[in-house]
C-alpha cells in the first residue's frame, strides 16, 4: 500500500512540474496573446503606444502604427521577435507605464491592451511576463519617429 501511495504522489508531483515548466517557460510575445501566431498579421490593423499623461492620470499616445505606415511591417517584425516569460510573485511598477495597444481585425472595439513598463514588465490577459529578449519599447516608440 505504502508503494502505491509514493507512486500516485510521484505522478502528481511529475504532472504539476510539467505544468508548471510549460505555463513559466520562455515563450514568443505572440504567442502569450494569440491562440494562432501565424495569423499576427491577419487580425492585426494597426498598434497605438500609450505614455502617461502630463496629469499621471491619462495617457497619450506616443505612437502610431497603422498598415498605411512604411515602419509598419518593422513593428510587427519587432513584436514577432520579442521573447517573453511568465514571472511569478513579481509585481509591475505601475509608475512608469506604456499601454500597448493591438487592433484587433476580428473584433474592432476591442483591441489587445496591454501594458508595459520601462524595465521590460509587461500585464497580458491579466498575467505578468518580463521581456526577455527584443527591443524596448522605448525602441519601438523610436521607430515612428
Amino acid at each position: 500500500m505504502k508503494k502505491v501511495l509514493l507512486a500516485v504522489a510521484g505522478i502528481l508531483v511529475m504532472a504539476g512540474a510539467i505544468i508548471f515548466y510549460s505555463e513559466f517557460r520562455t515563450v514568443n510575445f505572440v504567442d502569450a496573446f494569440l491562440a494562432n501566431p501565424e495569423e499576427l498579421a491577419d487580425k492585426v490593423h494597426g498598434v497605438t503606444i500609450w505614455g502617461e499623461g502630463d496629469d499621471d492620470v491619462s495617457f497619450e499616445a506616443l505612437a502610431t502604427f497603422n498598415p498605411t505606415n512604411e515602419n509598419y511591417d518593422e513593428i510587427l517584425a519587432a513584436l514577432s521577435e520579442w521573447e517573453v516569460k511568465r514571472t511569478l510573485f513579481q509585481e509591475i511598477d505601475y509608475t512608469n507605464l506604456y499601454k500597448l495597444d493591438i487592433a484587433n481585425n476580428a473584433q474592432p472595439m476591442n483591441p489587445f491592451d496591454i501594458k508595459v513598463t520601462s524595465d521590460g514588465m509587461m500585464n497580458i490577459h491579466g498575467k505578468e511576463y518580463k521581456l526577455v529578449s527584443g527591443s524596448s519599447i522605448e525602441e519601438l516608440i523610436d521607430m515612428a519617429k
